[in-house]
Formats: C-alpha cells, structure tokens, sequence
C-alpha cells in the first residue's frame, strides 16, 4: 500500500509537469512545433516581462522560461509570476536556447556555445566556433547539435564541451537543425538541404533545391523533412533518400519553419498568409490572410495554431478550420516563434517584452495567486510523501491477562 501511495505522489508531482514542457525552439527535435497539452482560448494576459533590445523564441522547462536578447543575455523567468530568477551576460545577441537534464544550451553572436546549471545560470563551459550562431542548438543522447554563420555545423559533448565533429557544408547557415533516427537536417543559404549522420557528420544524402537562400528551419514527421525556400516554396523531401516528394507554391519567400501535426503542415509565408497543407500530398486545407509578412513559426496546441505577423499581432487559429479564435497586437513582433507549455502561449518581441497568454484561474490573488496554491499543494505531497518513507510505525503495546492460575501472563 505505501509503495503505492509513493508512485502516486511522484506522478501527481512530476509527470504532468514534464510532460508539458517546451524545451527547444519548436518543442523538440524534430521541430514539429507541436504539444497535445491544453491552450488559452481567450487572449488574457497572465504577465509580462520586459528587458533592453529584441527577444528570440521563448523555451519552457521545469517552471522556468529562458529567452535570450539581443543585448547579449539569457534569462530565466519564473512561469508562475513572470519574475526574474537570473541572468546570464554573453559577448554577443543570444539564439534561442534548448534545455535537457537541468543544463541550459545556447549560441551567441560571439562565436560561442554556452552551457548553463539551468538552476543558477552558472556557466559549466563554452566552445568557440567558426562565426557567429543565430540557430537554436538540438541536444540529443548528450550531444548538442548547432550551427554558425560560417558554414559550419557542430557535435559538442554536452556534458563536456569537447568537440566530436565539425562539418563545414561551405555555405551560410542560420537555420536550426532537426535530428531525427540518427541523422541531422540542415538548410543552407545555398539552397541545399543536408542529412548527415549523426556519428560522424558524414553526408547521407543532400538535394539542391534551387539557388535561393533556406533559412527556414527543417522539421521531420511520418518519415518527411518539411522545409521552406526563398523560392517561394515549401517542400517534402523523403527523409531517407533525399527524394523530392512535392511542393507547395506561396507568393513570397518562406523564412517561416514550418510546424507538422495530424498529418497537416502549418507554416507563413512572407505573403501573409498562413498556410495549412496536408502533409502527404501537399494539397491545401486552408489558409488565413494577415495584415503582415509572416516570419515566425507556428506553435501547435490544443488544435490550435499560434503564429505572429509582421502587422504585430499574434494569431490563435482553429487548427481544423483555419478560422480566427483570438488575435491580441504585440507590438514589433520579428521573428520569434512562441511556445505552448502549461496551458499557456509565450511569446517574445523585438521591442523587448515577453507575453504569457493564459490565466492561471479566478482566485484571490489572481495569477500569482493560483500559482503559490499549485506550489502549496506540491510542498504538502511532498511533506506526505517524506512522512511515508521517514516516520516509523507505533510498536505494538504489551497486553497483560491474568493466567488461569490466577498469576499475569504477558504478551
């Protein structure tokens, strides 16, 4: 019985919590960009967090937000109240960052990738690259995968540091790499997309898709690699072979990575428009006109598509339909890509302010309110649970009976 009680605790406390993270730029990586959890219906605030320059998409992981800027810092934000929990300055703009076993991974203008306790923001190493980082890096089986400006692309020990194999693709590059059964997903600005195997970063298959510029990021679903072009177009590209499966044709340039769920792909296009297609034959389901160009990617929740535009709204759509469920004006909005994590939408902009869309109920306090109910509550199972493994049980009480010689027998 208190084997069992001890198993319930421990999944009250932590599946439900790591379950509903979003710890990378567009959820995983394979960058589907998708998450089965819960999503605000209404564009209710729940807070704001404001700092100096512009923000790159927002990570969540273990009640914590990290964001990094363009003034060289990454920080960490509580989830509950939007306070700040620590800062750490880099020698240049921050990419987005990645979060995996309590450690902090991210690029910086400066040449450099950091990793950080993602408890204090303590600095555990740095490996200085080629160029500049503008993508988000993919930690898988303790390797962190990132690329630079400077055609390169990266293996790093992530507990370590030390370099396993560099790949230089002789290309710019600022896209954020997919991995996915052993191989890493690149686009260039050569217009070239790579698989290279994850061991040693040898070529597994590349395919030119044309001369324009990919700066979209890949994502890989159903045994796919979607990707968009400044050509205009969005392609599936057999994630095997290379093969050029279709293509979908927009009116402006694809700098959108474009998000995969159900067997639907949603993506922008710098038309303004934000485009469902399905994922097997490339056909169109639906599409939304903007007031903007879309540069931000779209995040998947709750059958519904989250996705900013240049016109500095961000946009709730139904994901089924493509109709309009709320949209709330953001300010400058770049391309930072929001994130879907506890039932709420966060997302960051270029004049400096992080959003947390969502409430966390009606209760005295509002907000914060409800948050130190949902920490009350973890501290009181875990006080149960310390008193079931610590507290020992009663001894048993002698009971004294008279024998029938009429003496006192004890038991």
């Amino acid at each position: 019985m208190r084997v069992a009680i001890i198993i319930l605790a421990t999944i009250m406390l932590a599946g439900p919590a790591q379950a509903q993270e979003w710890p990378t730029f567009k959820h995983d990586a394979q960058r589907t960009s998708y998450s089965d959890y819960s999503a605000p219906d209404t564009d209710e605030i729940a807070w704001t967090f404001d700092v100096d320059g512009s923000l790159s998409s927002p990570v969540i992981d273990n009640y914590k937000v990290f964001v990094g800027s363009s003034e060289g810092y990454l920080y960490a934000i509580n989830v509950l109240n939007g306070r700040e929990l620590w800062r750490f300055e880099a020698g240049g703009e921050v990419s987005s960052p990645t979060v995996s076993d309590g450690r902090v991974y991210f690029g910086s203008h400066d040449n450099s990738v950091y990793c950080l306790s993602a408890t204090t923001g303590e600095k555990l190493w740095s490996y200085s690259t080629q160029d500049a980082i503008y993508s988000s890096p993919a930690v898988v089986n303790n390797v962190v995968y990132i690329t630079s400006t400077g055609n390169y692309v990266y293996a790093i020990n992530a507990a370590t540091g030390q370099r396993i194999w560099e790949k230089n693709l002789g290309n710019k590059i600022t896209s954020s790499p997919a991995v996915d059964n052993n191989l890493v997903f690149i686009g260039t600005w050569g217009g070239a997309v790579y698989a290279l195997h994850t061991s040693n970063g040898s070529v597994n298959w590349s395919r030119t898709l044309d001369n324009y510029a990919i700066t979209s990021s890949p994502v890989v679903a159903g045994g796919r690699v979607y990707i968009g072009s400044d050509d205009w177009n969005l392609y599936a590209l057999d994630e095997v072979t290379g093969d050029n499966l279709w293509k979908f044709d927009t009116e402006g340039q694809i700098e959108s990575s474009p998000a995969v769920a159900s067997n639907i792909v949603y993506f922008g296009s710098s038309d303004g428009y934000v485009y469902a297609i399905n994922a097997l034959n490339g056909g169109l389901e639906w599409s939304y006109l903007t007031e903007g160009p879309i540069q931000s990617s779209p995040a998947v929740a709750d059958n519904k598509v989250f996705i900013s535009s240049q016109d500095g709204y961000l946009y709730a759509l139904d994901a089924q339909s493509g109709e309009l469920i709320w949209k709330h004006h953001i300010g400058t909005t770049g391309s930072a890509s929001p994130a879907a994590a506890y039932g709420k939408v966060f997302v960051g902009t270029s004049d400096g302010r992080l959003y947390c869309f969502g409430s966390w109920g009606s209760v005295p306090g509002g907000d914060i309110g409800k948050g130190v109910i949902y920490l009350f509550i973890a501290a009181l199972l875990v006080l149960m649970l310390w008193g079931l493994i610590h507290l020992k049980p009663p001894k048993p009480k002698r009971i004294r009976k008279k024998g029938s010689s009429g003496g006192v027998a004890e038991i």
